[in-house]
């Protein structure tokens, strides 16, 4: 896709963790994050942004966006999910620490509205979430600056109960996890998360997680789910990717950081290890498909344009764009991807 907003010649740099879905029918992308001036190798300052931007979506390539509003403040690394009464934007961090606001975006008349939902009982950043009906379901990242196996839930409509904490989910903790609401084979939704990764502290080594467990609100139970692998049966990290669910038995996923580089980065990072070109930190190019019926992986595509860490993921009809996020880390790309799905 062509276009990215230009108002701000910082923005327009292109930003990873932002928030994005679809209000009013239109695309919308909000916050983020990147370093503008100073390159992240080189020791500079990270720009947390509050503006929220929405744009037509076009039958052609180009898209053509209009700033309609802010954040109550500028944030990133949250998760954010489309309903039928807007966009809700879930905890996250910025330039001051982590945060547990939950702020619902509407759009009207070509400006934005955003009202405060009940906060999380923590700061939450770098986790996961996806909505299962009316419900909406946070899990992992950094609980109150701890990498975690946090589960939350918000039932929309009983918002004055606020969030509410549900089982955590077994293994290692995980930062950065992918997950997506989706039919189990009983026809019942369920919630799936895979990968993660979490950096070492005192008592617990470093450790990156391919496997996966999937969540059944009726039974209050995690079940463990297969590893994330390639065409060739070889394992994937989709850490730091992005996934969501396609019709009534896929979860689609995309990006996420290379197994091997990233955990001995988060092992021992090497001095120069935010020098290296683009090609040398193996991001994910793969668009993996999870069967949840057949309890199988599949490889449908190989492409570049979707190998980023940080980036957003939008679902619209049968389009799916992946915004922005990092080619390497610290480098942001401004790039939109569309993804016609034939079914």
């Amino acid at each position: 896709m062509q276009g990215f907003p230009q108002e701000d010649k910082d923005f327009a740099k292109g930003v990873s963790a932002c928030f994005a879905g679809i209000a009013a029918g239109q695309l919308l992308i909000a916050g983020g994050c990147n370093f503008p001036e100073i390159p992240a190798y080189a020791g500079g300052a990270k720009k947390y942004y509050r503006d929220i931007y929405t744009a037509l979506i076009p039958k052609d390539s180009i898209l053509v966006w209009q700033r309609v509003g802010q954040l109550p403040q500028a944030m990133a690394y949250g998760v954010s999910v489309s309903t039928t009464d807007g966009v809700i934007c879930v905890g996250g961090m910025n330039e001051r620490g982590a945060l547990s606001v939950t702020y619902r975006i509407r759009v009207a008349d070509k400006k934005a509205i955003v009202e405060t939902l009940p906060s999380l009982p923590c700061t939450l950043d770098n986790m996961t979430g996806a909505l299962l009906g009316n419900k909406l379901y946070v899990a992992g990242g950094n609980k109150n600056g701890k990498a975690s196996n946090a589960f939350y839930c918000l039932d929309l409509e009983q918002l004055p109960q606020g969030w509410r904490e549900l089982p955590a989910f077994p293994g290692a903790p995980r930062v950065q996890p992918v997950s997506a609401a989706q039919l189990d084979a009983d026809g019942q939704l369920c919630f799936y998360l895979w990968s993660g990764f979490a950096a070492p502290v005192e008592g617990r080594a470093a450790s990156l997680s391919v496997d996966g467990y999937v969540y059944s609100p009726a039974a209050d139970t995690w079940t463990p789910l297969p590893e994330v692998v390639n065409e060739a049966g070889e394992t994937v990290s989709l850490g730091g990717g992005v996934a969501t669910a396609w019709g009534k038995n896929l979860i689609i996923c995309m990006g996420g950081v290379d197994k091997d580089i990233f955990l001995r980065a988060l092992q021992k990072p090497a001095a120069d290890y935010l020098t290296h070109p683009v090609e040398w930190y193996r991001f994910n190019k793969r668009i993996l498909v999870y069967d949840v019926r057949l309890q199988e992986w599949q490889t449908i595509a190989c492409t570049p344009d979707t190998a980023r860490a940080g980036a957003a993921l939008v679902i619209c009809g049968k389009n799916i764009f992946c915004i922005n996020g990092e080619l390497k880390p610290g480098v942001r790309t401004p790039g939109i991807t569309r993804i016609a799905i034939k079914e």
